[in-house]
């Protein structure tokens, strides 16, 4: 009996790892943000994805710049070769930062005095689209994809001497609010299929 049992098992964790795909996001690691993630094949035109990245930089203009993001993902598959999808998701965060100068001007966001932060968590709700890109070697292939959608933030900010701020003087509640819908997510995976 153990014998069978064992077997079973062996020739389950083959079929999951022959539909296991590992994945690490090219575009963010020349910037030091580590994105990583797994994907398992649940029929052939279904996916579930887990990923999640991180920076660690204490001082970027003089603030800091930490944040973790995780993403829960289901995958549509269009095509019988699984190359293009679309997927939904749904992601949770948490922050330290203050935005640079350069995507302040580009966000059109108020740029913050050097020194002060918000310190947060967000929620991601929205949709990726991508593509995957077959290699020589059948172990590995590229996926290109890009995502966004709803993301709502709770924060405190804090000014350079490490007080905080509110946004709305005569109303201090817990955390300020804030809600954007934008593109949030976005890269270039090296996938590597167990």
């Amino acid at each position: 009996m153990l014998k069978k049992k064992f077997l079973i098992f062996i020739f389950f964790a083959y079929y999951a790892n022959a539909q296991t795909e590992l994945k690490f996001n090219l575009a963010s690691a020349p910037l030091l943000v580590p994105n990583i993630g797994i994907e398992v094949k649940l029929s052939d035109k279904i996916g579930y994805q887990l990923d999640t990245s991180a920076s660690f930089y204490n001082d970027i203009e003089g603030s800091p710049f930490h944040m973790t993001q995780i993403f829960n993902e289901f995958r549509y598959y269009i095509d019988k070769k699984r190359s293009f999808f679309i997927g939904t998701h749904v992601g949770y965060g948490m922050y330290n930062i203050r935005l640079p100068k350069w995507i302040a001007n580009i966000s059109g966001s108020e740029f913050k005095e050097e020194g002060s932060y918000q310190y947060g968590r967000n929620t991601y709700y929205g949709i990726t689209i991508g593509k995957k890109i077959p290699l020589k070697n059948e172990r590995f292939g590229l996926e290109i994809f890009l995502g966004g959608g709803s993301s709502q933030s709770n924060y405190k900010y804090y000014n350079k001497n490490e007080q905080r701020i509110f946004a709305i003087t005569n109303y201090k509640r817990k955390f300020n609010k804030s809600g954007e819908e934008l593109p949030y997510r976005g890269g270039l995976m090296l996938i590597y299929k167990l």
